[in-house]
């Protein structure tokens, strides 16, 4: 970043949200691309973030006694203010600190304030630090030197001492990033040792934050030379947002999420946190998940992939495997050059949809961890709910993530009970589907 005070178009700024991790909630309006980078989420005029950008370009702090922040600006610098509804009204360029603190001091408080990233700032021993957005800026305003911003981010990615396993972080998916190990989980303790679970196998490990030139990386090894352990043989840059992480590759990015036990005791028959209907309790939490509900309604018809073709690893029938086998169908497809649109790269009597598409963009009461359940987690569905006149499901067919063979998968007759292979371009609107998901 040596030349960045050369860049007229980019920026700096500061703040952090000082939130307990399940507190971080996303701001429902997008990023906005202008000029040198993105803007991030809005600032509010009466949150401790704005509170503290006022004493970091204040001269009154100083003159009062207090400590300012950690963060020095570095100018040119780009505001975008919004109104009380949060649409934008107007840019600011601003030049220094005056300037800066005229801005907070005038804003009036129906309005609020983003800024674009990426940015660099220069930290309290005069290093500098890149920054992708407001999470990774407050870092930077509360933890003065790199080895603070290290022993946070220590803090943030791992568990307390006194419960060790109360959180896990999950590849999540992405139409845009790299998902080869999505439905993979990893329990990372504070002691830099990690677990990875993947397809109901473990793999130990190590990890470790570090700043290479002005960026924080982690640095994660896993045990042995099998594919899983030399793909997460990683060092990559880490951008943090809330509860959200990003390790940047120069040839894959993969997003991590945050997942907690919960605290709450449930039963067959209950409604879960997703509004669903639990059907199946493993009696204790392991592998980052106890129980598995499924959604109350089914999903928009769908074939159920590619006819003709082989997911060999989407052929595992057990509890637990729903998740990864929905996985694997979704990686089989978004590999085929453009599937989704030209659907005979496949097959020509595919359509271009795919159940598992659909399910993974699933969203119910603000849950976006559905899946398709393997043919197991689908039996107990038939025998807890169906069976029980729960969940309001029909004498359809329901599809499983089990693939059968090359031309089927199989489904479960809710009629009958009965296992039945059925293609995976079945007549139109002859079988039913449910997103499940793990807790």
């Amino acid at each position: 970043m040596k030349n960045f005070k050369e860049k007229t178009a980019v920026i700096i700024f500061s703040l952090f949200f000082i939130f307990g991790c399940s507190e971080f909630q996303d701001n429902p309006h997008e990023a906005i691309n202008l000029d040198s980078g993105e803007f991030g989420k809005l600032i509010e005029k009466d949150s401790e973030l704005y509170n503290t950008l006022q004493k970091t370009t204040s001269k009154k702090t100083l003159q009062e006694g207090e400590t300012p922040p950690c963060v020095e600006f570095i100018y040119p610098l780009s505001l975008k203010v919004y109104d009380s509804n949060q649409n934008p009204i107007g840019i600011k360029y601003i030049l220094s600190d005056i300037e800066f603190s005229k801005i907070l001091d005038n804003l009036s408080t129906d309005q609020s304030l983003s800024i674009s990233y990426p940015i660099s700032t220069t930290l309290a021993d005069n290093t500098v630090y890149s920054v992708n957005n407001n999470t990774e800026l407050s870092i930077a305003l509360k933890n003065c030197t790199r080895e603070d911003i290290i022993a946070y981010c220590n803090g943030l990615i791992s568990p307390p001492l006194d419960r060790p396993l109360d959180y896990y972080w999950k590849v999540t998916y992405s139409q845009t990033i790299e998902n080869t190990y999505l439905s993979g989980r990893f329990l990372i303790n504070s002691d830099g040792t990690l677990v990875f679970y993947f397809n109901n196998q473990e793999y130990n490990g190590n990890w470790f934050f570090l700043f290479v030139d002005d960026k924080l990386h982690i640095n994660i090894k896993l045990d042995g030379q099998s594919e899983t352990a030399k793909y997460w043989s990683i060092d990559g840059a880490v951008e943090m947002n809330g509860t959200n992480i990003t390790i940047k590759i120069a040839d894959k990015n993969i997003k991590l999420q945050l997942i907690y036990e919960t605290k709450n005791n449930y039963k067959i028959g209950d409604t879960g946190p997703a509004k669903g209907i639990i059907f199946y309790d493993k009696g204790k939490y392991s592998f980052g998940w106890r129980y598995i509900e499924v959604s109350k309604n089914d999903l928009k018809d769908s074939e159920w992939g590619c006819a003709g073709s082989a997911i060999s690893t989407a052929r595992n029938p057990e509890i637990g495997s729903g998740y990864f086998n929905t996985a694997q169908i979704i990686n089989y497809h978004d590999l085929l050059a453009n599937y989704y649109t030209n659907p005979a790269v496949c097959n020509s009597i595919n359509n271009g949809s795919l159940l598992a598409k659909d399910v993974i963009l699933f969203n119910q009461d603000i849950y976006d961890d559905w899946f398709l359940p393997s043919y197991g987690e689908l039996e107990l569905i038939y025998k807890n709910l169906y069976l029980n006149n729960l969940g309001n499901f029909t004498d359809s067919n329901y599809w499983s993530s089990t693939e059968a063979d090359q031309n089927s998968a199989f489904t479960i007759s809710f009629k009958t009970g009965e296992k039945i292979t059925t293609p995976k371009i079945p007549e139109k609107n002859s079988t039913k589907a449910r997103a499940v998901r793990y807790f």
